[in-house]
């Protein structure tokens, strides 16, 4: 059981380690600049207050001020390094994962498997959830290991829900680009459109919210995902949890679907 997926998982795990590096790059680099944003971060909330509300929502998220480690955390880490970058970065390489397979002409040999398109596409997809949990796991250890470094301390909990509620998200934007995959037949263009629609609609929800076009943005990822919420406010929004897990399983459901009925010749 689950051999693709454990395969594909093999096919990833060097690619795992390196992202886990790079985000451990950059995690130190934001932790070590707090320090002095603790101490003289009230000119940085000042500023934060002139920017345009769109613009905080989507690049700064819902704080209103960078001092508590929580709100730093938010701001610098999280809205653009979760919400932003790695939604971008897992829907790019879910693009990947059936396109290449058509674009490489291996379209025959997988026609030749005794196993059905649907069980394909679901275990490709299922690669991905080790490399989203490794990913939380090791990022979440350093962001700890650098609270207590910088001598601050954090809710836990609210911190490991954070992480928690990201693995749904990340899986629900490894959905969409799962669904270009199975779309396209040319890998760049997959993963073109499967990134440039998790960014296209994460503009839209920063655009629409509280507006009368709000309801636009419940089509974004992100508006399920909410880092500020849930670390500064302490509010699971588990209503936001549903609809990513939801969509996740709508989105591979509908990659089968899409997959099953393509002509491969």
């Amino acid at each position: 059981m689950l051999e693709i997926a454990r395969f594909e998982w093999g096919r990833r795990a060097r690619g795992t380690v390196l992202l886990s590096v790079a985000f451990l790059a950059l995690i130190a680099l934001t932790m070590g600049l707090f320090p002095s944003i603790r101490e003289t971060g009230g000119e940085l909330d000042a500023y934060l207050e002139t920017l345009p509300p769109e613009v905080a929502r989507a690049f700064v998220g819902d704080v209103t001020t960078l001092t508590t480690i929580e709100g730093y955390l938010v701001s610098q880490l999280y809205q653009f390094g979760w919400v932003i970058l790695l939604g971008i970065y897992f829907a790019y390489a879910a693009g990947s994962t059936i396109a290449s397979e058509v674009e490489r002409g291996r379209a025959d040999m997988l026609l030749s498997l005794p196993i059905t398109r649907a069980r394909f596409v679901v275990e490709k997809f299922l690669a991905f959830v080790p490399v989203v949990v490794a990913v939380n796991v090791v990022t979440f250890a350093a962001i700890y290991a650098g609270i207590v470094l910088v001598d601050e301390s954090i809710d836990l909990a609210d911190m490991a829900a954070v992480h928690g509620v990201s693995v749904l998200y990340l899986l629900a934007c490894g959905g969409i680009g799962l669904l270009a995959s199975v779309s396209f037949d040319s890998v760049r263009r997959a993963q073109t459109v499967g990134a440039g629609v998790v960014f296209g609609t994460f503009l839209l929800d920063s655009i629409t919210y509280d507006t009368d076009y709000e309801w636009l943005g419940a089509l974004s990822a992100s508006r399920h995902f909410d880092p500020a919420a849930i670390l500064v406010a302490g509010d699971l929004e588990w209503t936001g949890i549903l609809v990513l897990a939801v969509a996740t399983v709508a989105l591979v459901a509908a990659s089968a679907v899409v997959f099953e009925r393509r002509d491969l010749q």
